[in-house]
């Protein structure tokens, strides 16, 4: 086995390794372990408050399930062996974002609150990855209760720099090679932000596509489970063994999902380009970088065509619909008490949810019709084109430590002064709104040698659309195969 390069596999490169018996389960699981052991725990308890003490440790894992790791592993070979291949999946160790129950493993949801929480049943997706034959090894670290942009994992090209975004710890295992996929959680970008940081690629499947049941609600409109891999392939591979309709879930749509390998031939295919997103770049150099990533789709013979989004006030609807939910989610939290444990910066965030127990219905009523509103004029523009693209985030990841400013800590109910207003990701946060599937992909890097991605948005349940054109971009450039270096740089 060669393990100085395995753990930097795709998907498929993993399955065919276990098919063939290069490598068994046993053995691919005990090398992750190892280097997580090596690598990702720090010298504190996780779940925790964000600290600078790592001694250069990811702190991507909240728990590491080694003994059912290895279990799940031995069943695996058993099967494979006898020729009872599940899925591409079977075999393959995986770690999913810590908001997702696991029965007899703890699922904190990034909080000390839950510390000692041990569910007695599967989330959903779970119990497809384990009919899919995958191995459950790690439950990955976040911000508590998914909260913006603070966590505790670090990014793997530059320990300074922010993993941006709640799904973090899944994102940056993923870059750092410490598992062979993950499963993240996203309600305002909680996906694809932290994959633009890491250069990770991750899915945002469309609204309903995957079952929430088990995972920690957020926000019951606007919650979606989604994949994360080492290549838009991989992302297709995990989304057809997660999805489909679940009667536990009331949003769960009755919509399957057959991955199509491909990738087709793109000539022809009409890409819309929400040039302004474009132009938001602080550097000539990144600039560039964009605009010679979407050189290389119309070198492949994509149709470009720019675009223009109406400008709505995203940031308002978004903070409106999310702070009634998620007050009334969190509400018990604040009748026992409980919610005094919470982590020091989350402080105004819990003020935010006890006003949310307060707003007017008819402010979050007025915020849904808006929302309606927006979804026609979403889905009318989209439906022009076979996608619709911008950059994920319009820049490298920023400083991990600030004491003041934007983007730093970001986050997504805030709305920017009329100065900035172009400078929301407005593609993101209206995918977001109305439901829209979203593939973020690296693309380069900016001067600094940190990654910058694209994000590519189709219509609703359109996920193999969004993929075709992740895979035509990576079937032509190497962006997703480059790997932070180690020793990591601080």
């Amino acid at each position: 086995m060669a393990q100085e390069a395995i753990h930097f596999m795709t998907v498929r490169e993993l399955a065919d390794q276990l098919t063939a018996g290069a490598v068994s389960s046993v053995e691919l699981t005990q090398h992750y372990l190892d280097r997580a052991e090596e690598l990702d725990i720090p010298p504190f308890e996780l779940p925790s408050e964000p600290r600078l003490d790592h001694e250069g440790k990811l702190a991507t894992m909240v728990t590491i399930a080694r003994e059912h790791a290895i279990e799940s592993a031995e069943r695996a070979d058993t099967e494979l062996r006898a020729g009872r291949r599940r899925s591409i999946l079977h075999g393959i160790p995986y770690g999913v974002k810590d908001l997702l129950d696991t029965a007899g493993i703890r699922t904190t949801w990034g909080s000390g609150i839950f510390r000692d929480r041990v569910p007695d049943r599967n989330a959903a997706v779970i119990d497809n990855l384990e009919e899919a034959g995958a191995v459950l090894m790690a439950k990955m670290s976040l911000g508590e209760f998914a909260g913006g942009n603070t966590s505790s994992a670090l990014n793997p090209w530059k320990l300074d720099r922010t993993s941006f975004g709640s799904s973090s710890g899944t994102v940056s295992a993923a870059v750092a090679g410490l598992i062979g996929f993950g499963i993240g959680t996203e309600t305002g970008g909680s996906i694809v932000f932290p994959a633009s940081a890491v250069g990770a690629s991750g899915l945002r499947p469309t609204f309903g596509r995957v079952s929430r049941f088990g995972c920690m609600p957020l926000s019951w409109s606007l919650d979606k489970i989604g994949p994360v891999g080492r290549s838009a392939e991989d992302c297709g591979y995990i989304l057809e063994q997660i999805s489909g309709h679940d009667a536990r879930d009331d949003s769960s749509a009755n919509r399957s999902f057959n991955f199509q390998v491909g990738p087709p031939d793109l000539r022809g295919k009409k890409l819309g380009v929400h040039r302004s997103e474009f132009e938001l770049s602080q550097s000539e150099h990144t600039g560039r970088v964009f605009q010679e990533a979407l050189d290389a789709f119309a070198n492949m013979g994509v149709i470009l065509e720019d675009i223009s989004f109406p400008l709505r006030p995203t940031g308002a609807l978004f903070t409106t619909i999310v702070t009634a939910e998620s007050g009334t989610i969190f509400r018990p939290l604040f009748d026992d008490g409980r919610a005094a444990g919470m982590f020091t910066f989350n402080a105004d965030r819990a003020a935010g949810w006890m006003a949310g127990r307060m707003m007017p219905v008819a402010d979050y009523l007025t915020a849904q019709r808006i929302r309606n509103q927006l979804k026609r004029e979403a889905d009318e523009i989209v439906s022009r084109y076979d996608a619709v693209i911008a950059p994920t985030w319009p820049n490298g990841a920023a400083l991990r430590e600030v004491s003041q400013g934007w983007p730093i800590p970001a986050r997504n109910e805030w709305e920017p002064p009329d100065e900035l207003s172009a400078q929301t990701p407005r593609l993101n946060y209206i995918a977001n709104l109305v439901g829209h599937p979203g593939l973020a992909i690296p693309c380069g890097f900016d001067e600094d040698g940190l990654p910058l991605s694209l994000q590519i948005v189709g219509s609703a349940f359109d996920e193999q659309a969004v993929l075709d054109f992740g895979m035509g971009f990576q079937r032509e450039t190497d962006w997703h195969l480059r790997r932070p270096q180690y020793p990591w740089r601080e």
